[in-house]
């Protein structure tokens, strides 16, 4: 139903606010990869920070040798890319199988996230299709949101509800972590009325909802509200300059 649009179209409003945006995905081939998803978020933080200017390298660099200390070495080994930012090499790639590795991982990452997630700059991490999720993934998902020292980060999660019963690991793990008075919301993503399609797409183009009518009236006709296909049929229409930006009448404007 477009979960993971939706979430994405929040993207923009996060960074512009000051927050950060890192997400990732499981996929069906990779269930045997531990932390895949998680992996790629951060690495996709580590990536964003080295293109910085200096002076944010430099504190971001700080932060986490002041928080995690001499365990950075243990995590450079998970996400070889943060050895650009704390300049420790990769020694070797670390065995999670393990209890006491996995116990030592959940600690690094709770204090990895405590450095990077702060109020000036809040952290929300994504990660789509959580019922691909292997298990280490799900245990330190649910580290890091019972967390009670961090206090910068939001958590999103998605996945296919018709594909997790009752007895799936990803709603037992729902359950540990409601168990710890964890606040958790929950939303359906369903299709979306003609009304919500037309505050979306007042709120997307920033036009009064009156004047938008038209406009959801052939949108919400294709897509029948599926955020998803709202997105894409709002591209289509702004590719084939159907939708468009009048710098005379400083206004969207479409032909529909």
């Amino acid at each position: 139903a477009g979960k993971s649009a939706l979430v994405q179209q929040a993207q923009k409003h996060i960074i512009e606010l000051g927050g950060q945006f890192l997400s990732g995905k499981y996929d069906s081939f990779r269930q045997m990869e531990p932390l895949s998803a998680l992996i790629v978020a951060f690495t996709q933080f580590c990536n964003g920070i080295i293109k910085e200017d200096a002076d944010k390298l430099y504190r971001t660099k700080i932060a986490i040798q002041e928080k995690v200390g001499s365990a950075s070495a243990f995590l450079v080994n998970v996400i070889p890319s943060l050895c650009q930012i704390i300049q420790i090499p990769t020694t070797e790639t670390v065995d999670v199988s393990g209890m006491e590795a996995q116990h030592m991982l959940k600690y690094v990452f709770q204090l990895f996230v405590r450095a990077i997630a702060t109020p000036s700059q809040p952290l929300v991490l994504f990660l789509d299709d959580l019922q691909w999720a292997d298990p280490l993934s799900l245990d330190l998902i649910e580290s890091l949101v019972s967390d009670t020292e961090s206090k910068s980060l939001l958590f999103i999660g998605s996945y296919r509800d018709n594909e997790v019963d009752d007895r799936h690991p990803l709603a037992v793990k729902l359950r540990n972590i409601e168990s710890k008075q964890v606040n958790i919301t929950k939303i359906n993503v369903g299709d979306l009325s003609k009304e919500d399609t037309n505050e979306l797409i007042s709120d997307l183009i920033q036009t009064s909802s009156e004047l938008t009518q038209s406009l959801t009236n052939a949108v919400f006709r294709k897509t029948s509200g599926n955020v998803l296909f709202v997105l894409e049929f709002l591209r289509l229409l702004r590719d084939e300059y159907l939708l468009f930006f009048s710098l005379r009448s400083n206004q969207w404007l479409w032909n529909t």
